[in-house]
């Protein structure tokens, strides 16, 4: 079974999360970041133009200027130059699909238990992906994934606990078929990230890079 590694990170408002992944998914990555970089690159080349010649206060808020309009292309998906950002924007992509994109506010909630689900199922994933995403985005897709499992959790528990008492003791492991049957009612944090990745690799791909950032020198 997978289990995502969480380190909370306070101080930068985001979660370090490892994800089991596809062979070949950070090479896709890197490809479907390039051709976003490299609009970047070119539009920070032709906002250093833009300085020349500024005094210094106007050089500050022009870049100010720069920024906001960077973040405002990142913040609506139209510009996805960081992997971390491409990743978040699939993300959150995934949970609107699914319907969870909402407040889980007031859910308690815990990580799936070591041990409880097919241990096949993340063992197809020999990739490992360290991902930094909003504290915010890992909390929603945690609590979405408890709260849509929890009565096939318990179901999974009940289970095993009353196959634990009636089998000899010689057997170890539930009957494949069956145990794969009720574990497939869960929905682990793993595929929810896994999905968010291939959203965010699809809108990289698909989404044409914007006309480049131009900000009037202030008079």
């Amino acid at each position: 079974m997978e289990y995502d590694d969480i380190e909370e990170r306070k101080d930068s408002g985001e979660t370090k999360v490892t994800v089991r992944v596809p062979l070949g998914t950070r090479l896709a990555l890197t490809s479907g970041l390039e051709r976003h970089r490299a609009w970047t690159q070119q539009s920070q080349a032709q906002h250093r133009k833009q300085l020349k010649g500024l005094t210094p206060s106007q050089q500050n808020t022009l870049r100010a200027e720069q920024r906001q309009a960077l973040d405002d292309l990142r913040s609506r998906g139209s510009l996805l130059d960081k992997r971390g950002l491409l990743i978040a924007y699939g993300v959150r992509q995934e949970l609107q699909d699914r319907g969870w994109d909402r407040s889980w506010t007031g859910v308690g909630w815990e990580e799936i238990p070591p041990g409880l689900l097919p241990a096949a199922m993340g063992n197809s994933y020999p990739e490992s992906l360290s991902l930094s995403l909003p504290a915010t985005l890992v909390e929603q897709v945690g609590a979405a994934c408890w709260s849509s499992s929890r009565q096939s959790i318990g179901r999974l528990r009940q289970w095993r606990a009353d196959y634990t008492a009636a089998a000899p003791p010689s057997r170890e492991t539930p009957p494949a078929a069956e145990y794969r049957r009720l574990a497939a009612g869960v929905t682990t944090t793993g595929q929810v990230y896994r999905a968010g990745i291939r959203r965010g690799l699809q809108a990289a791909l698909q989404t044409p890079t914007p006309l480049l950032v131009k900000a009037l020198a202030p008079h």
